[in-house]
């Protein structure tokens, strides 16, 4: 059996920095605890409680690498039969992630509604009932030179965690916590990836489940426009 590679159980790359290694350990963990995810999840939780545990330590960590580094080049040497196909690996159509809620005029449902709908998800409260999941409708221009060449439309979704300071009780002693200003969670973003076939006709849908982020009541619906621009 080949060494488990903890970077694919927890989605990380090899050279991810502590603090996304811990928002990614959060996010699975809540996700895929039996708890909630039932008994059937109990290995894969296990794995994802042993990746983190591992990449967390910064010395089991760099242990952890060079022996994975040594597994790799062992199995390197081996015959394996003809080389795969080398294929190169989509690219961003936009430098920059484009932000859910800063950097598309056209949000449906409003950025406000959408806030509260991605809120619930994390804090249980106020969720109205039979609440049922629903498409987040984005819009988003390419030019007639990217839709030929497709590539990767990388998104910044709103997601929350408790607050590290209060440990989500919105308390510091007698006072509301400074660090969440009283509301027990964190907002931070994380970036979810929808690639875009090249050639790619002009009303194309793309949509994305958003569940390993923890939001279950929303999916992404990704409306394809091409200009008439260069």
């Amino acid at each position: 059996m080949g060494k488990k590679d903890y970077y694919i159980i927890l989605g990380v790359s090899r050279t991810e920095t502590d603090q996304n290694i811990r928002r990614a350990f959060r996010r699975l963990a809540k996700t895929h605890h039996p708890d909630l995810a039932g008994q059937e999840r109990t290995r894969r939780f296990q794995d994802i409680v042993e990746a983190y545990e591992v990449l967390s330590d910064g010395e089991r960590r760099r242990q952890y690498n060079e022996s994975l580094r040594r597994s790799e080049e062992g199995a390197a040497r081996e015959p394996t039969g003809p080389l795969p196909e080398v294929r190169e690996e989509p690219k961003p159509l936009i430098s920059e992630p484009i932000s859910l809620l800063r950097n598309f005029q056209t949000v449906r449902p409003s950025a406000h509604q959408l806030l509260e709908r991605i809120v619930r998800n994390f804090t249980g409260i106020g969720v109205p009932k039979g609440e049922q999941l629903q498409g987040l409708n984005l819009e988003i221009v390419l030019s007639p030179g990217e839709a030929r060449r497709g590539g990767i439309a990388e998104i910044e979704v709103p997601v929350f965690s408790p607050c590290p300071f209060c440990a989500g009780s919105g308390e510091e002693w007698l006072f509301p916590c400074s660090h969440c200003r009283g509301q027990g969670m964190v907002e931070d973003e994380e970036t979810v990836k929808i690639r875009i076939p090249p050639m790619v006709k002009d009303g194309a849908i793309f949509e994305l489940p958003l569940r390993d982020l923890g939001i279950h009541n929303l999916y992404l619906r990704l409306y394809i426009r091409i200009g008439d621009y260069e």
